[in-house]
């Protein structure tokens, strides 16, 4: 009976969490773009900060030369890239009116090829009268006026996240270890170890997964520009990038950025340059798959794409695109926390069996394999290692 009585408190002390969490979701939800990438640039950083660190180097240095290094990648990378789609933007802005007319007509000719002969879709000076005319006019500026409070705070969120980001990053760099400490004091002494056990298993996972999703992205996008140009594809540099970008939502991302390059081929060329689209989209995805993901995201969580799929969804639904980014590293950490609480608490495995069972590990991992066995000081040491999160070598 007191087992009974312990589970459903504990059910029901969950359900509260869940629900506060999902208030403050929504409620807070323009805090929720800083602390993501703040999340990511630490995850992104730190592994670099805590070797400098090793080296006799304070962490406030290793952080500013992080940093640093950041910035002028995005520089060089500005003035490598940026021209080029600028001037691929302004191309394709020049040419939709022409692109607008050969796909209205394609998609008519092929309705007709279904049996569907009264389909008729306006032309592009059709859309420009019916926008130009006094009515519509004032009835779109009117909806425009109505959005304009979710369009400024959407850009305020934007502005903001890449202001407080880098900055909350830079403190939370400079004092993670500290805050590491803090943290494990916070707990019961008995509780210590096994909570350090469990943060190490989430900053492998959830960390290398963040991390290594912008490098998976960067390398994707470089492939499909290079396919797409290797094609003769217009604008090739702009739809690689964009399809390279939308790679960060897993699942969804691929599948988006291959068929955004086969709708450009089939309205700027033909349908044999929107075949060998096809073939590089597909291309690149199965060496994504099969190479580049397993090499660069060496611990993963096992989550089933359905699985995936759902809680992409509603990531979307409560906070729009930072929920549909941090949907899958969420959910990622809450499958590690209660899967290890069920399979040591119910089935009675051992830390490590329950973390071979949550965690996937593409290739022999580096770091200490832990047994459960450590005491709490060894496994303390472990977690608040200035290398803790997103190192692989702090447990040699």
């Amino acid at each position: 009976m007191r087992q009974i009585g312990i589970l459903s408190w504990s059910t029901i002390g969950v359900a509260l969490l869940v629900a506060l969490a999902a208030f403050l979701l929504i409620e807070g939800r323009v805090i929720l773009g800083p602390l993501l990438l703040a999340v990511v640039l630490v995850f992104v950083l730190n592994p670099l900060v805590s070797r400098l660190n090793r080296r006799g180097l304070h962490r406030l240095f290793g952080a500013a030369i992080g940093f640093l290094l950041i910035l002028v990648a995005l520089v060089l990378i500005g003035f490598a890239v940026v021209p080029s789609i600028a001037n691929q933007a302004q191309q394709f802005g020049e040419t939709f009116p022409d692109l607008y007319e050969k796909s209205s007509t394609d998609l008519e000719s092929l309705a007709a090829s279904l049996g569907f002969d009264d389909v008729r879709i306006w032309t592009y000076e059709e859309v420009v009268d019916y926008v130009s005319s006094p009515d519509n006019r004032d009835l779109i500026v009117s909806v425009v006026l109505e959005r304009a409070g979710t369009v400024t705070a959407g850009i305020f969120e934007f502005i903001l996240a890449f202001l407080l980001g880098p900055a909350i990053a830079f403190y939370l760099l400079i004092d993670l270890p500290s805050v590491q400490q803090r943290a494990l004091a916070l707990l019961p002494e008995d509780n210590r170890g096994e909570a350090a056990h469990v943060g190490n298993q989430l900053n492998t996972a959830v960390g290398g997964f963040l991390r290594g999703q912008v490098l998976v992205a960067l390398i994707v996008g470089v492939m499909l520009s290079f396919g797409y140009w290797l094609i003769g594809l217009d604008f090739w540099l702009l739809i690689g990038m964009v399809g390279g970008v939308l790679n960060i939502v897993p699942f969804l991302g691929p599948w988006v950025g291959g068929a955004l390059g086969v709708i450009v081929a089939f309205a700027t060329a033909d349908p044999v340059t929107a075949f060998w689209a096809v073939v590089v989209a597909v291309i690149v995805q199965q060496i994504d798959n099969n190479f580049v993901s397993p090499t660069v995201l060496r611990a993963t969580v096992r989550l089933h794409p359905a699985m995936t799929l759902i809680v992409l969804v509603v990531g979307g639904a409560v906070a729009g695109i930072w929920g549909v980014i941090v949907a899958v590293p969420l959910a990622a950490s809450v499958k590690i926390l209660l899967g290890h609480w069920w399979r040591t608490r119910v089935l009675g495995q051992t830390w490590e069996e329950a973390s071979e069972a949550l965690i996937e590990e593409h290739e022999p991992p580096r770091r200490r394999r832990l047994t459960g066995e450590e005491t709490t000081a060894e496994l303390e040491a472990i977690a608040v290692d200035e290398s803790a999160v997103g190192d692989g070598e702090a447990t040699d």
